[in-house]
């Protein structure tokens, strides 16, 4: 024969639903951390993507300043220009570079050369870097002493300008 005692009705629903309440926050939590670990990690990747590419187009740069700079042919070769700063005598035709297997186009404005590359990545998309090559003119014009240069490089994550997830990394040669 069943006793029913009079005090514990839906004793067992309460405890139930108690027991589901904690058990589901408890894996809300561990599903809330497990989703921060994966996009930080995708934040980390994408980070590092854009620091490779500006480290990569910085050390074009530098090399081939440093290939003009250690010119033996007696002609003042410049890869960025001549050292006489004149817009006028730069042609980019004549002094092409080569990054990562590309002949990037070389510009001049206000005192700055500009190029930009492109380093494509294992499972499609690319990489992309910015580069400024400023060369001191001595006059003030660009703050830089007489034969010093100042490269910036932009790295990103991706040449997609509308990507949501762009990250951004800037190096100097300062």
């Amino acid at each position: 024969m069943i006793t029913k005692f009079p005090n514990s009705r839906g004793f067992a629903i309460l405890y139930a639903i108690l027991m589901v309440s904690i058990v589901l926050t408890i894996s809300l939590t561990l599903l809330d951390i497990s989703y921060k670990q994966l996009v930080l990690s995708s934040i980390n990747r994408e980070s590092k993507l854009a620091y490779y590419a500006a480290v990569n187009a910085l050390n074009c740069a530098t090399y081939w300043e440093s290939v003009a700079a250690n010119n033996t042919t007696g002609v003042p070769y410049q890869a960025f220009g001549y050292f006489t700063y004149s817009p006028v005598l730069f042609n980019s035709a004549n002094k092409p570079i080569k990054c990562a297997g590309v002949t990037p186009t070389v510009s001049l404005s206000n005192q700055i050369f500009t190029f930009s590359l492109s380093f494509p990545q294992a499972g499609g998309g690319s990489s992309f870097a910015e580069v400024q090559v400023i060369q001191g003119n001595g006059v003030g014009v660009n703050g830089f002493a007489a034969g010093k240069t100042l490269i910036k490089v932009d790295g990103y994550n991706t040449s997609d300008l509308n990507h949501p997830r762009r990250v951004q990394r800037s190096l100097d040669s300062n």
